[in-house]
Order: C-alpha cells, then sequence, then structure tokens
C-alpha cells in the first residue's frame, strides 16, 4: 500500500514537472512573437493640424495722375499726366509704375471690397502758352475709367460712365457698389462690380461740382457742398436722395471727415474759389439731420487735406497762406496748431498709413508750380520729417492705399533719391515728337514696354534754366465754365500734343525734397481707428 501511494506521488509531481516545461516553451515563444512583432510594425502616425498658408500683404500707396509740368518750346506749361507711382511705406520712397490708360485730373479713385482700385472721370487738358496757341485751356471731360490690380501691377480699361465727370466723388456702399456723384451732373449712377458695368441712380436735386461724399451711419452718403449749402442724404435702399440739413454757407475746396461719433467735420473752403478760403468749420449730426457751427479752425483754408488719425483727432494740413497745420481734437470740440509742413502747399493727398502716421505729397506751391515732394507726419512727435520724392511733381492727383502680395514684381526698378529741403522742379524734353514732362533737373526717359530689372547710371547734364513766367492759378483751381452735361469725344484726347507710350516712364536720378479719394474722407482704406 505505501509503494502504490509512493508511486502515484511521483506520477503526481512528474506530471506537474512536464506541465510546467510545456508552460514555459509556450511562454517563451509568445515572448519571442510579440519582439518580432514590435520589431517589424510600422509607426502609427498621428493627424497634426497643419497651418493655414497665409500670404504676405505689403501695404502701399497707389499715387495716379493730376497735374505736371511740360515744356513747350518757349514756356512751361501744366500737363496733365497718365504717370502712376506707388509710396513704400517701409522703404519711405516712392516707385514708378506703369502708365495708366488715359491722361487724368481731377478724377477719382476708389478702393473696391476686392483690393482692386476703380479710377474714372476727371479732365484732360493741357494749357499751352498764348503766344503759341491763342485762346484758353482745351479741357476734355471723361467718362472712361479704368482698374489697377495689385496682384499685377496693371491698369485695365472698364467700362464707361453713363456721363463724363470732372472732379466726381466715389463712395464704396456697404453692398460692394461704388456710387458716382457730382462732377458737374446732377444724375448720380452705381458701378457694380459684378456685372462691370455702371447704371443710372438716383438724382440729386442740383447739379454739383466739387462736392464731398461722405459714408455715414446706416450705410447712407452724405453729400455736401458744390453748389448748394444744403446738404442731400443718399439712401442706398430706395436708390433715391432726401434733402439734409443746411450749413453755414456754401463750400467748394473743403473737407468731409467721420469723425468717432458718427459726426461729419465740414471744414473751410470757399464760396466761390479758393482765393476766398474760410475759417468756419459746420458738424453734421445724422441723429438729427442737422448742421451746427463747429469751431474756427486757426486760419482759412481751401484745398487742405483732413485726415482722421488713430486717435479720432483730425489733422487739418496746408491750403493757407503759409504751411502750418492744425489737429481738431473731438473731445475739446476745439482747433490747435501743431508743428508746420516742410513745404507750404495746397491741392495735394493725404492718406492715412496702417501704422498711424499720415503721408503727405505733391500739390501746389505758392507759384503755383506742382511739386514732387512729400513728407510724413507723425502724431507721436506731432511734427512732419520729409520723405522720399514723387517721381513726378504733381497736384490734384489721387492717393489710395492698397495691399500688394510679396515678392512685388511690377515695380519700376528706379526709386526716388532722397529728399532735399526745397523743390524746384523743372522740365526737359525727349528726343522723340511727343513731349514728356519730368518733374526733376536730371531725369532719363525710359520709352521701353520692357521692364529693366536693374537701375543704370545716367548722365547728369548741366541745369537749364526755365523760362520766367507770370504764376497763374491752375486750370483746377478755377470754377468750370464748360456745360455740366459735356460729353468727351471718343478719342478723349482734346490736346494738340500725343500721349506718351503705356509703358513710358521718367526716372528722375536728383530729386529735391496726401477714400477712396480726398474728397470722401472716411474709413475705407480698412485701417483700425
Amino acid at each position: 500500500m505505501t509503494t502504490k501511494a509512493h508511486k502515484a506521488r511521483v506520477r503526481m509531481v512528474l506530471a506537474a514537472m512536464l506541465a510546467l516545461l510545456v508552460f514555459c516553451a509556450l511562454t517563451d515563444q509568445g515572448e519571442a512573437a510579440r519582439r518580432r512583432s514590435v520589431h517589424h510594425r510600422k509607426p502609427t502616425r498621428t493627424a497634426t493640424p497643419s497651418a493655414t498658408p497665409t500670404i504676405a500683404m505689403r501695404p502701399l500707396v497707389l499715387i495716379t495722375g493730376g497735374v505736371g509740368s511740360l515744356r513747350v518750346m518757349t514756356a512751361t506749361s501744366p500737363s496733365v499726366l497718365s504717370t502712376a507711382e506707388v509710396y513704400d511705406p517701409a522703404k519711405g520712397v516712392f516707385f514708378p509704375i506703369d502708365n495708366m490708360k488715359s491722361r487724368r485730373d481731377r478724377q477719382f479713385a476708389v478702393r473696391l471690397a476686392d483690393g482692386r482700385v476703380l479710377i474714372g472721370g476727371g479732365v484732360d487738358t493741357i494749357m499751352v502758352p498764348l503766344m503759341l496757341y491763342p485762346g484758353p485751356p482745351m479741357p476734355s471731360t471723361l467718362a472712361s475709367t479704368e482698374i489697377f490690380d495689385p496682384l499685377t501691377g496693371v491698369f485695365a480699361a472698364a467700362a464707361r460712365m453713363i456721363d463724363a465727370r470732372d472732379q466726381p466723388t466715389a463712395t464704396l456702399l456697404t453692398s460692394g457698389k461704388v456710387l458716382i456723384a457730382g462732377g458737374g451732373v446732377a444724375v448720380t449712377e452705381l458701378y457694380d462690380p459684378d456685372a462691370k458695368k455702371f447704371v443710372a441712380a438716383g438724382a440729386m436735386e442740383s447739379a454739383r461740382f466739387g462736392q464731398t461724399a461722405t459714408l455715414i451711419a446706416e450705410g447712407n452718403v452724405l453729400i455736401a457742398g458744390g453748389g448748394s449749402a444744403r446738404a442731400e442724404i443718399y439712401h442706398p435702399a430706395t436708390q433715391k436722395f432726401s434733402t439734409g440739413g443746411e450749413m453755414s454757407t456754401d463750400r467748394i475746396y473743403h473737407t468731409a471727415t467721420l469723425l468717432r461719433d458718427g459726426r461729419v467735420l465740414i471744414a473751410g473752403g470757399s464760396p466761390y474759389a479758393r482765393r476766398a478760403p474760410l475759417d468756419t468749420t459746420d458738424l453734421y449730426d445724422p441723429k438729427s439731420d442737422k448742421f451746427v457751427p463747429g469751431p474756427k479752425m486757426t486760419e482759412p483754408r481751401a484745398g487742405h487735406t483732413a485726415t482722421r488719425l488713430k486717435d479720432g483727432r483730425v489733422l487739418i494740413a496746408g491750403g493757407g497762406a503759409d504751411n502750418s497745420a492744425e489737429i481738431f481734437d473731438p473731445a475739446t470740440n476745439k482747433f490747435s496748431a501743431t508743428a508746420p509742413m516742410i513745404g507750404r502747399r495746397f491741392g495735394h493727398v493725404a492718406k492715412l498709413l496702417p501704422d498711424g502716421r499720415v503721408l503727405i505729397a505733391g500739390g501746389w506751391d505758392a507759384s503755383y508750380s506742382p511739386m514732387a515732394s512729400a513728407e510724413i507726419f507723425d502724431p507721436s512727435t506731432g511734427r512732419f520729417s520729409p520723405t522720399g520724392n514723387m517721381t513726378h511733381a504733381r497736384a490734384g492727383q489721387t492717393a489710395t492705399l492698397i495691399f500688394a502680395p510679396l515678392p512685388i514684381t511690377w515695380f519700376h526698378s528706379t526709386p526716388t533719391a532722397t529728399p532735399t529741403a526745397t523743390a524746384t522742379p523743372t522740365t526737359t524734353a525727349t528726343a522723340s515728337p511727343t513731349a514728356t514732362a519730368t518733374p526733376s533737373v536730371t531725369a532719363t526717359a525710359a520709352a521701353s514696354p520692357t521692364r529693366t530689372t536693374t537701375a543704370t547710371p545716367t548722365a547728369r547734364p548741366s541745369p537749364k534754366p526755365s523760362a520766367k513766367r507770370t504764376p497763374k492759378p491752375p486750370p483746377e483751381l478755377a470754377v468750370p465754365t464748360r456745360s455740366p452735361n459735356a460729353r468727351v469725344t471718343a478719342s478723349e484726347r482734346a490736346t494738340p500734343l500725343s500721349s506718351a507710350s503705356p509703358h513710358a516712364s521718367v526716372f528722375a536720378t536728383v530729386t529735391p525734397p496726401s477714400a477712396t479719394s480726398t474728397a470722401t474722407p472716411s474709413d475705407s482704406d480698412g485701417i483700425t481707428l
């Protein structure tokens, strides 16, 4: 019995040992398989959100048209320009670009919702010395328009307006359409960027010239001055005008600035001509639809500029008897003098830059000569400082803030030189039969349609003294005597001189030291104020 029990225990121990060996063998095989699996397994990719690609955009100021100077045999004459240029705030210089399709002065320029710029209307005029061509100047009021594309740097012909207009206003509405008003015509029209055409809109109570148009509350547009002290309100919903309040006096060459609280500051101007400037102001309140007299400016001004700064104050510059400037503070309802500008000017442009500074450029000097000089106002210091000169001396031009993607390839290769203290624009003529205006002492003309990629040094001939002449008021500061509904000719070239090549440009090598148009100083440039 004992032997049988012993044998049973031995069999149990052997069975347990065999089971243990089998278990260990199976465990080793599983571990080896797991290791092989981990070694050959592909890593699992985890989804990570990728950054949205962004395009670097550089702010620039597009300068178009205006009046320059042209040498015509025995004298220098004002000449309407087709040239354009851009100011680069990052570099502080102007770069020439391709020409517009037409010569234009007193035109409108407004940035569309897609970033392109619609330019149109105005006049094409050349004043010639009476000894050569007796008679008055020959204006041609324009109905043509064109569009500038910051992506390509190209001006392209656009639809014609229904009416030719001299110094009209263009206001970008909340719908993306553009209201074109005035310019000697009572009927207004709308430009539709989607349909690419102009359609008739409501009619004002009178044909206005030199009025201002300001986008106000509820998307309406305030039309003020230009032939009547009584303002009008355009209502986009009905495309009709209603009678607004009445200013203290009729005004022309004045400014209209939208304030932060919704009111509109109407400043300066003249009841009939720039030679009788006003120091009075009016404040329009859209809530009451009335004007109330505002504080007086420090001096009378007409042909000045008004720019709303980022802090809500308004910079008033030029248009006076000197180079003074002043600031209106809505909080105190007072004007106070600031540091003077470097040069005396009127009929210039002023544009608020994204960094809060203000570009002042061009205009007429005290002798009624167009200026190439430009300067920058810094609100933090309250002072003006010189910046690069424009490539052409010009007055009555437009200035529009645009944004172009980097890199920018459509600049012409030669920017303007470092500014000097005074501006002395003279002109030279090219060898071709077509006379070309040049704003500086030394210039070279490039008429080839192919852009040059590198700047080449140019010879510096001795400057020739220009013929002396008695300064006369420029044509754009006189009240027009033409019919308000004057139509343009098919060519829109009522001048004895042919235009330059669309790609012709003048590169200044030595040059001495302004939406939306200036007539509509609203916050349409996309700058946070």
